[in-house]
């Protein structure tokens, strides 16, 4: 039986780099097609093993911290799926934007999980995880597999790919969140009028095995930008800005509302941010990150 008493790991946020929405499925998800990038920031998970039961505590009072929270969640689900006797307090250090679309709800669950798998010494096996993941969100497989992924279903179909990108990100919050429901159903709603034809998603995948960042942000696509730019206006003045300042290319990230930039380099990176906090003004949270998964 394990002896460790605390354990404190990393849990990265993402962005989509291809979002297709392929259809509604009867049980009310959607069906997608989505290319997801860990990137190199995110917030801090602590366990702690603690007397029967599960507690937990975040430094962001906006968010909850009862059964509505997605750690809890994941916590309480696994602990009867393994009998677990033992307790745990969780202690979230919350540093990304909330309902930002770079699934930071998801990846705590995913992390919660491994965590205390480990912390409890249950030898869960990654089948058995990956089975609680995906019963509470379309995203916990994907931080589950670590890396790059073309994932299918709803999310939770989960296949590595080749990635070789070395460009840096710019990530950009408006400083409100939109709702992941509301995003899918007006995408719903407006899908008989979009035109635009998505790219193949394999002209993404092999640019991203190429390093080739010009042939990344020619396949960069998201079905629920357009509703969701539609009714937020700054969020196309922010991917036009990050363009004019030497984006390859821009895109709001998952369900939004953070988006996202492509830069050569940080240094690109870094004076476009301060571009964007002096035209926008202080509500604009900006992060330079790089991609979380090893470069092959």
């Amino acid at each position: 039986m394990s002896t460790q008493a605390q354990l404190t790991l990393f849990s990265p946020i993402k962005v989509n780099l291809y979002l297709r929405i392929v259809g509604k499925r009867p049980d009310g998800y959607h069906d997608v097609e989505t290319v997801m990038v860990p990137l190199d920031f995110g917030d801090k998970l602590a366990f702690t093993l603690a007397e029967p039961g599960i507690t937990m505590s975040c430094d962001n009072p906006s968010l909850p911290t009862d059964d509505s929270n997605l750690v809890m969640r994941a916590a309480k689900k696994l602990a009867d799926r393994f009998a677990v006797k033992r307790g745990a307090h969780i202690t979230l250090t919350k540093r990304a934007p909330l309902a930002a679309g770079v699934g930071g709800g998801s990846s705590n669950a995913a992390f919660t999980l491994l965590g205390l798998n480990q912390l409890w010494d249950l030898g869960a096996t990654e089948s058995q995880l990956g089975e609680i993941a995906a019963s509470l969100g379309s995203d916990i497989n994907f931080f589950m597999a670590g890396s790059t992924a073309l994932c299918r279903g709803r999310g939770e179909q989960v296949v590595p790919v080749l990635f070789r990108l070395s460009a840096s990100v710019l990530l950009v919050n408006p400083g409100f969140g939109i709702s992941t429901k509301w995003a899918y159903e007006s995408w719903a709603k407006a899908a008989a009028r979009l035109t635009v034809q998505p790219p193949d998603a394999t002209l993404l995948l092999h640019a991203l095995a190429e390093d080739d960042l010009a042939g990344v942000c020619e396949a960069l696509y998201n079905s629920l930008e357009a509703p969701s730019a539609g009714k937020f206006p700054v969020l196309e003045l922010l991917k036009r800005t990050m363009l004019a300042q030497g984006a390859a290319g821009a895109l709001m990230s998952g369900s939004g509302a953070s988006v996202f930039g492509l830069f050569a380099n940080a240094a690109d990176a870094e004076r476009a941010a301060a571009t964007v906090r002096s035209e926008f003004g202080p509500s604009m949270w900006t992060r330079v990150c790089g991609f979380g998964c090893p470069v092959v």
